[in-house]
């Protein structure tokens, strides 16, 4: 797996958004599909921002807003997947749809709950570990690599202001550490990371 975790607020969002749809041919798509609903692809950081309340976490789970993300240089497809659900445990419904495959990159958004930030998550799938579930076929793993190292270093080094371990802080959200904010893995961690003295 490629995982980077990381530190970031709305502003950081929309200008990483705003990167990948300027500047990579990924396309942005939700995980699941609300009930009863076609699974939804988003054009923009607009779109996004109509469907989310983006930068904010209120469950405090890091969780907040879960995106998957699909290049057409990396895989065929999109693949998209009718889940069929039981109505008795979701309030009648019957189906949601997700997108499916192995060259997917996830991209889900914490942000700010009461006065923690919780964490971004960046991932996918290495062709190794793709290939242990049976998901290695049809993704062009070069290609995902490239794009992959693309996208993380304009996180690590173009969006970044700050590091705690193993993270990168971006731009807004450092402005909220410094005002007291918690960086935390999840808003119920007794845990925080505490900002380097760049002083």
């Amino acid at each position: 797996m490629a995982n980077l975790d990381f530190f970031a607020t709305r502003a950081d969002h929309e200008a990483l958004v705003r990167f990948l749809f300027g500047s990579t041919d990924v396309k942005v798509f939700e995980s699941y599909s609300e009930f009863g609903r076609e699974l939804r692809e988003f054009r923009s950081f607009e779109e996004l921002a109509a469907a989310f309340d983006v930068g904010e976490d209120p469950a405090g789970s890091g969780f907040a807003v879960l995106l998957q993300m699909w290049s057409p240089s990396v895989e065929s497809g999109p693949r998209i997947e009718r889940i069929a659900l039981d109505p008795g445990k979701c309030d009648g419904h019957t189906l949601r749809y997700r997108i499916d495959g192995g060259g997917l990159i996830q991209l889900y958004f914490g942000g700010i709950s009461g006065q923690a930030i919780t964490k971004s998550h960046y991932g996918h799938f290495s062709e190794a570990g793709a290939r242990k579930w049976g998901r290695s076929a049809g993704v062009d793993w070069a290609a995902l690599k490239n794009l992959s190292n693309k996208i993380q270093h304009h996180i690590r080094n173009r969006l970044s202001v700050a590091r705690v371990p193993g993270r990168p802080v971006l731009a807004e959200a450092y402005g909220y550490a410094r005002a007291g904010y918690a960086l935390k893995e999840a808003a119920s961690s007794p845990i925080a990371y505490q900002l380097p003295d760049m002083g």
